[in-house]
C-alpha cells in the first residue's frame, strides 16, 4: 500500500515530539518500500540530524566526513525538489572517490532511493532521504513526487515548534563553566571582561568558548551564541 505525502503530513501535523515524527516517517518509509530514513539540517558548520540509517553506516560516515561526497547531498545543494537516486549507478562514475562511496553504502545496505531537498531562510539547507537495502532502483508508482518539497517544509517547522518548549541536549553538552562563559559571550562581554567576572584568566575563557563552539558546531562566537538559544541552551 501506497502512503501518500498528504497522509504523512497529517501525521507530522499531529506529532508531539521528535519520537513521534520518526515513527511517522518510519510509517511512510514501510509503506512505500524503504527501510531507512533521515532528515538533515544544515547550516554554517552546524547540522541537525536524526534517521534510522544503519549506526555504522551513520558513524563511519561523520568520522570520515562524507556529506562533501555524497551524491545526494551535493545534488540537494544544487537545486530544490524531490528526486530518486541509486548507489548502484554511481559505481560507474569516473571518479573513484564517488565509486568508493557507492560501495561502501552498498556494503552497509544502502543501495537507492528517493531525497526531497529545499532552502529556507538564511540559507539553511534540508533534506529528507528514504533508502532502501534491496534492489537497485526505486519507482514511485502512484506516489505524488510533487508534495515532497511542501512535506519538507512542514517536518522543518513542525521540529521547530517542537524544540520552542523543549531543550535541545547536544551530543557533547556543555560544562558548567562553558555555559557559564557562554552566557557572559551571549551579554556582550569579551574574553577579557568574562574572565574578570569569573575569577579565570582570558586564555582560559576563550578556551571554554572554542570547546563550546565545537560542541555546537559554531564557527564565531556569535554563531554559538545563536546556536545555543535555539537549542534552548540559554
Amino acid at each position: 500500500m501506497v502512503m501518500q505525502f498528504r497522509m504523512l503530513l497529517d501525521c507530522l501535523d499531529a506529532a508531539v515530539c521528535d519520537s513521534a515524527l520518526s515513527q511517522a516517517l518510519t510509517s511512510f518509509a514501510n509503506c512505500n518500500g524503504f527501510d531507512y530514513h533521515a532528515y538533515l539540517g544544515l547550516e554554517g558548520f552546524s547540522r541537525d540530524y536524526f534517521g534510522t540509517f544503519p549506526t555504522d553506516w551513520h558513524n563511519y560516515y561523520l568520522k570520515n566526513d562524507l556529506a562533501c561526497l555524497d551524491p545526494v547531498v551535493r545534488q540537494a545543494k544544487r537545486s530544490s525538489g524531490t528526486f530518486i537516486w541509486s548507489a548502484t549507478g554511481w559505481l560507474h562514475s569516473r571518479d573513484t572517490k564517488l565509486r568508493n562511496f557507492a560501495s561502501d553504502a552498498i556494503a552497509h545496505g544502502i543501495t537507492h532511493g528517493l531525497a526531497i531537498s529545499a532552502r529556507t531562510s538564511f540559507d539553511r539547507q534540508l533534506i529528507l532521504s528514504f533508502a532502501s537495502s534491496q534492489g537497485d532502483y526505486w519507482r514511485p508508482g502512484t506516489l505524488d513526487l510533487s508534495d515532497g518539497v511542501p512535506l519538507l517544509m512542514e517536518l522543518h517547522h513542525r521540529l521547530k515548534e517542537l524544540r520552542q518548549t523543549v531543550p535541545q541536549v547536544p551530543a557533547r553538552p556543555l560544562s558548567s563553566r562553558e555555559r557559564l562563559c557562554l552566557i557572559w559571550a551571549a551579554k556582550g562581554k569579551t574574553a577579557i571582561e568574562t574572565g574578570t567576572l569569573t575569577q579565570l584568566s582570558h586564555r582560559t575563557v576563550q578556551s571554554y568558548l572554542d570547546t563550546a563552539r565545537s560542541k555546537l558546531g559554531a564557527a564565531t562566537v556569535a554563531q554559538l551564541v545563536a546556536n545555543a538559544k535555539d537549542m534552548k541552551l540559554i
